[in-house]
């Protein structure tokens, strides 16, 4: 399937997103896509935008795929693997836009912490990829790993925390669950700026 794309075959080879896409639209990234509703629901809202959706679980990636394929969407590609190696040796500097995170795997175990997606060298990649003034969203349920993630963004970027209320409608599967639990959601925005210097 052209929208696939599928480093185990191809190696970790640069991506050139006016050869990918067919264009030079703005590209925008999510992190962990879960069952694509925010990557679909995007892409289908914003036609004049390039999306990159990066799912580890090769269930969900399926997901995705189909409904994807279901729909037709032009403007989307999948890749089934590790966003950390996807963002370090597939993306070039300065070519994403937008970067998403919607409840990315807490790692609540101290030894698992370092596979966190919010971490130095990762968010360091996310600064590299980021146009100046691009601009990212990190949400989570999980208040020790915002409390450990808020403060680790503002080290790379302006940012600004807040919590989602009743108006602000769910983006994924996950919020629309966990909301309904009544669980507190966290939310960390962020943008790429030269005063910040790491």
């Amino acid at each position: 399937m052209e929208f696939v794309i599928n480093p185990r075959e191809t190696g970790f080879i640069r991506l050139d997103f006016a050869e990918l896409f067919g264009n030079r639209n703005p590209v925008v990234l999510e992190v962990g896509s879960g069952k694509g509703r925010f990557l679909i629901a995007s892409a289908i809202e914003r036609p004049d935008l390039n999306f990159i959706g990066i799912e580890k679980s090769l269930h969900y990636y399926r997901v995705i795929r189909d409904r994807v394929t279901k729909r037709g969407l032009r403007n989307v590609r999948l890749i089934n693997h590790d966003a950390f190696l996807i963002l370090q040796k597939m993306i070039n500097d300065n070519s994403i836009s937008e970067i998403y995170m919607y409840f990315p795997d807490p790692w609540p175990k101290r030894r698992e912490q370092k596979r966190r997606i919010i971490r130095p060298e990762a968010l360091t990649e996310m600064r590299r990829v980021l146009v100046d003034g691009g601009s990212g969203i990190y949400v989570t349920d999980h208040r020790e790993y915002f409390d450990a993630a808020a403060p680790l963004i503002a080290q790379f970027f302006r940012s600004e925390t807040r919590i989602p209320g009743p108006s602000d409608p769910p983006r994924t599967n996950y919020e629309a669950k966990y909301r309904a639990e009544g669980r507190e959601i966290y939310e960390v925005r962020f943008w790429k700026t030269r005063n910040v210097e790491c």
